[in-house]
């Protein structure tokens, strides 16, 4: 059994860009939606040593209750990646999404961006909510 769905499309904003950055994007949907779609992506031009994998942790949470799903992304020297993902994520009472970056190799202090030479282009990652279910 198929449940009907609404489209949409919300820009939230881009990706964590740092190992451990955290991000938590408001989610603007009807009162009346338990679930959203999410659609990320992630671009990256390689710099560094050797291929390095990382992942972003996406989740809504209810109280001590955490509803995680993950997008991989790898980086290194020659390895250009383009990953995307898209999630069902359940609506919680505080409406909203949490995005984690883990990729030990993007260290802020360092000034290492996930994104590696696209660092400075505004369109190397979005995450979206492109429809939700009431």
């Amino acid at each position: 059994m198929s449940v009907p769905w609404t489209p949409v499309q919300v820009s939230l904003g881009s990706l964590p860009a740092f190992d451990q950055e955290e991000k938590v994007y408001k989610l603007q949907v009807p009162a009346d939606a338990k679930e959203v779609l999410i659609y990320t992506f992630v671009t990256s031009i390689g710099e560094g040593d050797s291929i390095q994998r990382g992942y972003y942790a996406i989740s809504t949470s209810d109280g001590p209750t955490v509803f995680e799903q993950y997008m991989n992304v790898a980086t290194g020297q020659g390895v250009n990646i383009v990953n995307s993902a898209n999630l069902w994520v359940p609506v919680t009472s505080n409406k909203s999404l949490t995005v984690k970056l883990h990729h030990s190799t993007c260290s802020k202090s360092e000034k290492k961006h996930i994104a590696g030479k696209l660092a400075a282009s505004q369109d190397w990652s979005s995450v979206f909510v492109i429809g939700y279910r009431s």
